[in-house]
């Protein structure tokens, strides 16, 4: 699992080693053939806490497959001289320290752009590269509270405790950061000149709700959370509860697709489906809901299966790689052991791969630094003096 293919083969990425979003933007240049070289200090990513121990974790850790491991230490000025040099051959470099730590470390920006004018420097924060809040310390959860997004959540006028790191981490900061990454470097390739990308989470998710932001203003989703078409105030879209205490999703918004729902329900002929009036919708919600609990899950994805009623189970991280049409596009894979979801999106003429398991891609190895133009002696001296060292 060693060879490099997908779109991105023969770009080059120097990636310094973080949390959340900046290993998963990483996984996906890699899954994609870009060439990425992880750097991270002496004895790994220290731990947060008991519950969160990123040290330990990491041999099993799905974000770090597909590229190659290297410890340098940074405090060393031997180890920033060869981090420098090997940005000085890469396309990127991918950092998702606080502002000011790459520049207190000599690794900023100007050296860098100094070193290799046409590099593409992408820096993913929560709360951007400037202002007041910069400096802070924060979470998903905050930086989505202050984009707005988290507001989208709130269910009978109640935020929910919490919700797993995918709006902020993933989807704001990392798909923005690969975003961002492949623009500058096609930039760079036909302009020859590098520049900076602040990929952050308060603007990557405040662009991810510009849908309902244009509903809003055309006065589509305009009351409070959880009751607007598209977060479940409607009974043509949410979730309900089958008689077996499983869930299922009901998305079912255009007139065609909401007819088929009602045939398979024998509610056609009820005139309160029909009128779409919002003094109805707390009957419609509460009829569906009674129906949908008299039956099995399985029952009810057997009556819909094959048809446009919109009708599908909700699964669980566990039940979804066995469902047949995961499986049968191999939508999750198993590597070493590890069930992981398979490289996305997918190229027709150069598919992308996982080349390197997570296992393999946690040891450091010296030894790759060879492939990035160090030459053997240096790379003695470097591992002989500990600024760089191997696992074994």
């Amino acid at each position: 699992m060693t060879d490099r293919k997908g779109p991105l083969t023969g770009v080059r990425i120097v990636e310094m080693t973080g949390i959340g979003p900046v290993p998963y933007a990483a996984m996906i240049l890699a899954d994609m053939g870009a060439e990425i070289l992880r750097i991270d200090r002496p004895g790994g990513y220290p731990a947060v806490g008991p519950t969160l121990d990123f040290s330990a974790m990491e041999k099993a850790s799905i974000f770090y497959r597909s590229r190659r491991l290297v410890r340098i230490d940074l405090k060393a000025a031997a180890g920033r001289d060869l981090v420098l040099d090997l940005i000085g051959g890469a396309d990127a470099v991918l950092e998702g320290y606080r502002p000011g730590t790459m520049e207190r470390l000599g690794l900023g920006p100007e050296p860098c752009l100094a070193r290799n004018p046409a590099l593409s420097f992408v820096r993913v924060t929560g709360w951007g590269q400037d202002g007041p809040m910069a400096q802070m310390a924060g979470h998903d959860m905050n930086y989505i509270g202050v984009s707005g997004a988290l507001s989208l959540f709130a269910r009978d006028g109640r935020l929910p405790p919490g919700i797993p790191p995918l709006i902020g981490d993933m989807a704001g900061g990392a798909l923005f950061a690969v975003i961002g990454c492949l623009a500058a470097v096609l930039n760079a390739r036909s302009t020859g000149k590098g520049q900076v990308v602040d990929a952050n989470m308060v603007d990557g998710t405040a662009n991810l709700y510009t849908l309902l932001s244009a509903l809003s203003a055309m006065g589509l989703h305009d009351v409070q959370a959880g009751d607007n078409v598209l977060d479940g105030g409607r009974h043509y879209y949410r979730t309900y509860i089958c008689s077996d205490g499983l869930p299922i999703a009901v998305g079912a918004i255009e007139p065609g697709f909401r007819k088929v729902l009602l045939q398979k329900l024998d509610l056609s002929d009820d005139p309160r489906f029909r009128s779409d009036a919002p003094e109805d919708e707390a009957y419609c919600i509460e009829t569906l809901a009674a129906r949908f609990a008299a039956q099995t899950r399985d029952h009810w994805v057997a009556l819909f299966d094959g048809t446009d009623g919109c009708v599908t189970p909700v699964l669980t991280l566990d039940e979804a790689p066995a469902h047949k049409h995961n499986a049968e596009r191999s939508v999750f894979r198993t590597v070493d052991g590890v069930v992981q979801p398979a490289p996305a999106p997918r190229f027709e003429r150069t598919p992308g791969d996982i080349s390197t398991s997570a296992a393999a891609a946690s040891r450091s190895d010296p030894a790759i630094l060879s492939d990035w133009g160090i030459d053997a002696a240096r790379i003695e001296t470097l591992t002989r003096d500990g600024v760089v060292s191997g696992d074994d």
